[in-house]
């Protein structure tokens, strides 16, 4: 079913939700930038079940400041930073707005002469969705040019009862870069058998810096993480039931191709970005693919992760 018949379908019973405002992303300005002021950080939300699809209402304002009863902007656009495989938001009257891939992701405000919209975010599977986002383009009440929010505002959709993981990532020590900029994999094994995984960027001003979802019965798995550039970590026997906490902390640093070994490969494309900023050949994140780079490599040569099979 398409996601414009099922906003049609249950607008409604879900009119009345749509006013409600507590958990509304509300835009205002922090000295000279772009804000989210609340909630700060985003809860968990838990999406409804309503036609064989999951469902969660998403409300976008400006703040408005209690003494003056004014809003803090005059314009903006929320922009998406990232969204999970599979989720959809629309707007009705819009049609889709924010997905993985074809279409817009962003949305000014104030359209048709409001900065108040709301938004049907929906999947069709259990598990644990994200939606990043950020403020851009700013306009503040007085007419200031606002800088862009230099962050990602995560918002944690889960859908069904999933087996849930959550926690801290804390990349290598001599990493300097975003963390936000590498992705972590989480993956679950029976034996040596994968049946699961997810993938997000790990976003520390979250509730939680990651947070996935598999659907899959409760028992014990092996249990397998890996970050961008870093070797992987893993747990086994890891008892799963709802959801169980979990944090990462990778300690070995470039395995640049994602194949969990530090070898040639990762040592020639180091060679072969040399002096530039190759985002992919710099294994320390600052900015330089240089000696720094390349003595890591050595450093860590042969080394294998312990999710490898």
């Amino acid at each position: 079913m398409r996601i414009s018949a099922i906003i049609a379908a249950i607008g409604l019973t879900f009119g009345a939700l749509w006013a409600q405002h507590d958990n509304d992303l509300l835009f205002g300005r922090d000295g000279n930038r772009v804000e989210i002021i609340q909630p700060q950080p985003h809860p968990i939300r838990q999406m409804s079940s309503v036609l064989g699809r999951y469902i969660l209402d998403i409300g976008l304002d400006f703040y408005f400041d209690y003494n003056t009863g004014l809003p803090d902007l005059q314009s903006c656009r929320i922009q998406q930073v990232w969204i999970s495989p599979g989720l959809v938001g629309s707007k009705s009257g819009f049609g889709n707005l924010f997905c993985e891939s074809g279409c817009a992701n962003f949305f000014n405000l104030p359209t048709n002469n409001t900065p108040h919209h709301h938004f049907i975010f929906a999947v069709g599977s259990p598990g644990v969705y994200v939606w990043d986002v950020r403020g851009v383009n700013g306009v503040a009440r007085d007419g200031t040019a606002l800088q862009d929010m230099p962050y990602a505002y995560r918002v944690y959709l889960v859908a069904g009862n999933p087996l849930r993981l959550y926690g801290a990532v804390q990349p290598a020590q001599g990493y300097q870069g975003n963390l936000y900029d590498l992705r972590l994999t989480v993956q679950l094994r029976q034996g040596s058998t994968p049946v699961a995984q997810a993938t997000l960027p790990p976003n520390p001003t979250a509730l939680y810096p990651y947070m996935v979802g598999f659907n899959q019965p409760a028992g014990a798995y092996t249990v397998v993480a890996k970050l961008s550039k870093h070797l992987s970590r893993r747990v086994d026997n890891l008892s799963l039931s709802s959801a169980h906490a979990r944090s990462w902390e990778f300690t070995t640093l470039g395995d640049l191709n994602g194949d969990d070994v530090i070898d040639d490969a990762d040592l020639l494309q180091v060679l072969f970005a040399f002096g530039t900023s190759d985002f992919e050949a710099d294994v320390n994140g600052d900015g330089i693919v240089d000696d720094a780079d390349l003595l890591i490599i050595l450093f860590n040569f042969g080394a294998v992760g312990e999710g490898a099979s």
